[in-house]
């Protein structure tokens, strides 16, 4: 079975359970800031990738970084999953966690990339846009990406709006050379 599959029912269950035990909110704080710590610590994300360092060390050392912020149940599930020998995928779980709890609060994770940083105005407006469209509550990331030269790219969902001056540059390019 693949990681991801495997990640997503190990999710599924602690998100089922924090439901059940009145904890969403606490778990979700929890495995943000687990993945936070593991995209700010590159070690702590190699000792728990390593084959070498035992899984009762990986715990030991789980416990001393979150035993006294997290949730009880969040760290019971965490020693389970390396007691398991699935810590590999144990971010996989929490960024699958967060993916199930965006949906069950109805929430819709949207980026927009532009070459130039975007204002409170055009923010306000791309927002009313996607709570037009998706009827969710919208969570908006920017990004500058100079290569854009104009205009935005805007992904949210499934979902691509390529409104750039760069992309209308290759279309035009494309359509010059297939008239030749």
């Amino acid at each position: 079975m693949s990681e991801t599959r495997v990640a997503a029912r190990y999710a599924k269950s602690i998100f089922d359970l924090s439901i059940e035990q009145n904890i969403l909110e606490n778990v979700k704080e929890d495995a943000l800031g687990f993945l936070g710590y593991c995209h700010a610590s590159r070690r702590f994300d190699l000792m728990l990738r390593s084959p070498i360092i035992h899984k009762q060390t990986k715990a030991k050392v789980v416990e001393k970084l979150f035993g006294k912020d997290f949730n009880k149940t969040t760290l019971a599930f965490m020693k389970i999953v390396l007691r398991k020998n699935r810590e590999l995928i144990l971010k996989l779980i929490f960024d699958q966690f967060i993916e199930f709890y965006k949906e069950y609060k109805g929430i819709v994770s949207a980026t927009v990339y532009t070459a130039m940083p975007v204002s409170d105005s055009l923010k306000n407006e791309i927002n009313t846009f996607l709570i037009n469209q998706t009827k969710k509550t919208v969570e908006l990331t920017t990004s500058i990406s100079p290569e854009l030269v104009g205009g935005f790219v805007l992904r949210y969902d499934d979902k691509l709006i390529d409104a750039s001056v760069s992309s209308q540059l290759k279309t035009l390019r494309h359509q010059l050379t297939q008239n030749n």
